[in-house]
């Protein structure tokens, strides 16, 4: 069943007639011939990438075929035209001749580094050749540039050139790179062609030039030259004084080796040659001595120069000062003023050309922005107004204008020693409290300003004014005593109440007959002002505790006296209660 599956013609017989051997065979046969054709697809694919390796590698050569390939590669930098191309890049395309130029007559580049070309040829149609790079060949010889009469920079480094030969027709070169070569071995004799010749830059580093007289009979005959690179020559170490020996034969050298040949350095050089280090040295200070002149002469000049400039300016204001004309109403237009005329007045008439549309419709959008941010500012600030109602004013306030400024005429209160607990609220500073729509004050408030009407009534010295005045702070003593003692009654006043009103019961009786028959007295009205409270500063008067209690003395009058002597039983009776407490009542005191 297995064998009716394979094609018809590998089996022509009948299945059931084939013996085991014939069958054998025919499978065998089969198996061979798609063996044969996947070896020669193998062979196939390995010839492929053969030749795509010998192609890099430079199997093949450089002909117009080639060059063809090159300019369908590229055809935004090649022209189909081959004499139309003046320029041409084959460099690492491993070829060994140069040839297929015949056709390629404007050129005037070709980069063909780092192949394999032993010598040069093939460029005698190539009469407008400017620039040739033929570094890392195998070049053993120059030659094949008679007819590159216009080449200027010939590049040859990391080759095999042993002799610099084959430049005489090239009369206007200019630059020369031959580094890396096997140039000097031979001495003088291997660059003696180079004397007398057009190149301005010479690079002949890393060769084996060995000769230092090599300087005298080459390169000081190279009238043109202004840049050398000799570093990592044997000849180096052999020419005396070599920098400034090189300096001195090469009149012309702008740049030598790895830095510059400034005038400065030339002089020294030169001086050096003349008389040695001594004669070097004064050369050098001489060099400084004009630098200093020179940068001296500089600034008087300059400010010689800013002289000049302040006088005419003086001289051109006191002329305009003068002049009956300003600068405006001139009517001789000055160059600058013309022009600018014509520029605003094409301006003006190129108004719609010169519109910017994307700039207007960006300011357009950043005013939009703009004020749309100030809108929602001011709709969050009415949104908290408002939220913050604020109550109408009452019928009898007063009505304030937009330059009206509240005047704060509330002074400073200070509370008794003794008010430990706080005084109770009357009825009225209740419903004072509660009505944020007005400010009223509190009864310590009236007793203020009570205290402050008795000032201006105390101008006449009597007893009724003084004792008037500090009726309403009596008031407010009254109820804080009734306070206390409704707390007292509860169980909720402090400590020391106790001792402190049945003192006080004691001592009220005497302190009030004397301080009514000092009132009667009249003596020490002048003197003596009495006052619970402390309502104000007075002319020449002081609030303090004195001989006649608590109150407004004159200064110099009242002298300090003992501590009071209910403070002393206070302290006593607490000391008797809780021995041992010195610091709290020494703080009582």
């Amino acid at each position: 069943s297995r064998l009716r599956s394979f094609p018809a013609q590998l089996f022509p017989g009948p299945l059931d007639r084939m013996s085991v051997t014939e069958l054998d065979r025919a499978l065998h046969k089969s198996v061979l011939k798609r063996e044969a054709a996947k070896e020669q697809a193998f062979r196939e694919e390995q010839q492929r990438r053969d030749a795509d390796v010998q192609l890099g590698f430079g199997a093949t050569d450089m002909c117009k075929a080639e060059l063809r390939k090159i300019i369908d590669s590229d055809k935004r930098m090649y022209y189909r035209t081959e004499e139309l191309n003046d320029k041409l890049y084959i460099h690492y395309k491993g070829w060994k001749e140069i040839g297929g130029l015949e056709g390629w007559t404007g050129l005037k580049a070709i980069h063909a580094e780092c192949n394999a070309f032993d010598t040069i040829k093939g460029l005698h149609n190539c009469r407008n050749l400017r620039s040739l790079f033929l570094s890392e060949n195998c070049i053993k010889r120059i030659s094949g540039l008679d007819n590159c009469t216009q080449l200027w920079s010939l590049n040859l480094s990391n080759n095999f050139i042993e002799r610099i030969e084959g430049l005489s027709k090239c009369t206007g070169l200019n630059t020369l790179t031959l580094a890396k070569n096997k140039i000097g071995f031979r001495g003088v004799e291997d660059l003696i062609e180079l004397a007398g010749s057009s190149i301005a830059t010479l690079d002949v580093q890393d060769n084996k030039i060995w000769d230092p007289d090599v300087l005298p009979e080459v390169f000081a005959q190279m009238e043109h030259l202004r840049v050398l690179y000799l570093k990592g020559n044997e000849c180096g170490k052999k020419i005396p004084n070599y920098r400034k020996s090189i300096t001195v034969y090469c009149e012309d050298l702008k740049y030598l080796d790895d830095r510059p040949v400034f005038p400065e350095d030339r002089r020294a050089a030169e001086a050096f040659n003349r008389g040695g280090l001594e004669e070097e040295r004064v050369e050098r200070r001489r060099i400084k001595d004009e630098n200093n002149d020179k940068h001296d002469k500089n600034m008087k000049a300059f400010q010689a120069m800013i002289d000049a400039a302040r006088s005419e300016k003086r001289e051109r204001d006191a002329m305009r000062g003068e002049d009956k004309y300003t600068d405006e109403s001139d009517p001789v237009e000055s160059v600058e003023q013309r022009m600018k005329k014509q520029v605003d007045k094409w301006k003006e008439e190129n108004k719609d050309d010169l519109r910017d549309d994307m700039r207007d419709y960006a300011e357009r959008c950043v005013k939009s922005e703009r004020e749309a941010k100030e809108n929602a500012k001011k709709d969050s600030q009415d949104d908290e107004m408002s939220d913050s109602e604020v109550p109408p004013p009452l019928e009898n306030e007063p009505q304030t204008t937009a330059g009206d400024e509240k005047i704060d005429n509330r002074k400073l209160v200070y509370e008794d020693i003794w008010d430990a607990a706080p005084a109770a609220k009357t009825a009225a500073e209740a419903k004072a409290v509660a009505a944020p729509a007005r400010f009223v004050p509190p009864p310590r408030r009236a007793a203020a300003s009570a205290a402050d009407s008795a000032d201006a009534d105390a101008a006449a010295p009597s007893s009724s004014s003084s004792r008037g005045g500090v009726a309403g702070a009596e008031s407010v003593e009254q109820q804080r005593d009734a306070a206390l003692k409704a707390a007292a009654e509860a169980g909720k006043a402090p400590a020391w109440y106790a001792k402190f009103a049945e003192i006080a019961g004691k001592t009220a009786a005497p302190s009030s007959t004397a301080a009514a028959g000092d009132a009667e007295a009249g003596g020490t009205a002048k003197d003596f002002i009495a006052a619970k409270t402390f309502t104000g500063s007075r002319p020449g008067m002081s609030f303090k505790t004195g001989p006649e209690g608590l109150g407004y003395y004159a200064d110099g009058a009242a002298q300090p006296l003992p501590p009071h002597p209910v403070a002393v039983e206070v302290k006593q009776a607490a000391a008797a209660e809780r021995p041992g407490d010195g610091a709290e009542l020494d703080e009582m005191d």
